[in-house]
């Protein structure tokens, strides 16, 4: 039903664009007769050129239809020009029938001795007269038509290859942005597993098990973020606090955390576990490597559509020559690797303050900020 309607509104498009040209050519037959002192009217005049033109409204489809049978880029391509060759010969001659059989009919009405007075009436005469006059020409017009046709074609198909390139490119950009999350699991699992068995080990069983009851809450806000890479800001703090309540209980009253987050940034979607090797990080070379008090500040703010964090920690300044991509540790990388796959890109840096150091993550609103909140 619906590729009927689509093949009779390109027919009747088709019948209107060889209207126009109809009438384009009787303007131009109508001023050539009378300047030559030849009385003929304008209408005898456009109803002579539809009768030459109005053939390639059933001959025009035709032909677009075996280009896409004998395609011009087809392996054996001489094949499909030969068969070409040999169709355009043809169908010229069917336009030129179809012309001179509705211009006798024309030429027979009675209205035919005003609109076109003194035209031939001899089929013989006529018919090489057509044939001298408009064979080449209905040539021309078949090539034109399979030019046509090949180009809207190709155009589809490239289109269509483009848009199946775009998909598998984010189904790759999908599938290496879990493979980097899952990467980062196990990472802090095994971290928080050695701290609940320090625990343990130090007889503190209660407490163990509190940390066990925030390792499950972890594990199920992982699995709740299984099958995409975006969580709600707001969420990914809760998580990162009871993450940081594990931490405190390896280093007891000697840490001191800071919270400073904008409530404009909460309902922001942005990488899940993102933060979280950041804090690893700074925990495992700065905090760990200091014997006294230390401190671990995380703020984040809204600006110009992105969630600006900053991680602060008052540990070892970095090295001269350090570098995230030169750094023998994945945690890092896989961060800045999981902010380059997106679009657009996040930012990720790593300086030295006046005492400590400050990582700084830039990530753009890439989630609906109202789709998060239900």
């Amino acid at each position: 039903m619906l590729s009927a309607m689509q093949s009779g509104r390109r027919f009747a498009l088709l019948a209107a664009a060889l209207t126009i040209a109809s009438a384009i050519m009787a303007a131009q037959l109508y001023a050539g007769y009378r300047l030559r002192g030849l009385k003929i009217a304008f209408a005898g005049a456009f109803a002579l050129e539809l009768t030459i033109w109005q053939g390639w409204a059933v001959a025009g489809p035709l032909v677009w239809k075996l280009e896409a049978r004998w395609p011009l880029d087809a392996p054996n391509r001489r094949a499909s020009l030969l068969r070409h060759a040999v169709a355009a010969v043809a169908v010229a001659v069917m336009v030129l029938a179809i012309a001179l059989a509705l211009y006798h009919a024309l030429i027979r009405l009675p209205i035919a001795a005003t609109w076109l007075p003194g035209f031939d009436r001899s089929l013989s005469a006529t018919i090489v007269y057509y044939g001298m006059l408009y064979f080449h020409v209905e040539l021309l017009i078949y090539a034109g038509i399979v030019a046509a046709a090949y180009a809207v074609r190709t155009n589809t198909l490239l289109r269509a290859r483009e848009r199946e390139a775009l998909r598998l490119q984010t189904e790759l950009t999908g599938a290496k942005l879990t493979a980097l999350r899952m990467q980062l699991q196990p990472h802090f699992l095994f971290n928080t597993l050695h701290t609940i068995g320090s625990l343990i080990l130090q007889g503190q069983h209660n407490r163990a098990v509190q940390l066990l009851a925030e390792l499950g809450e972890l594990l199920r806000a992982t699995l709740a973020h299984r099958d995409t890479d975006l969580a709600r800001f707001q969420d990914e703090i809760a998580s990162l606090r009871r993450y940081l309540r594990i931490e405190e209980a390896r280093f007891g009253d000697r840490l001191r955390i800071e919270w400073d987050i904008d409530p404009a940034a909460e309902h922001a979607m942005v990488p899940a576990f993102i933060m979280q090797p950041l804090v690893e990080n700074a925990f495992r070379h700065g905090i760990a490597h200091r014997t006294d008090d230390s401190l671990l500040r995380i703020s984040a703010a809204a600006q110009d559509g992105a969630v600006r964090v900053t991680i602060y920690n008052d540990g070892p300044p970095l090295p001269d020559a350090f570098s995230i991509d030169n750094g023998r540790g994945y945690g890092l990388k896989n961060v800045l690797d999981r902010l380059r796959t997106r679009s657009p890109a996040g930012q990720l840096e790593l300086a030295n303050g006046v005492s400590g150091v400050r990582a700084t993550l830039v990530l753009p609103r890439w989630g609906d900020d109202a789709n998060a909140r239900h």
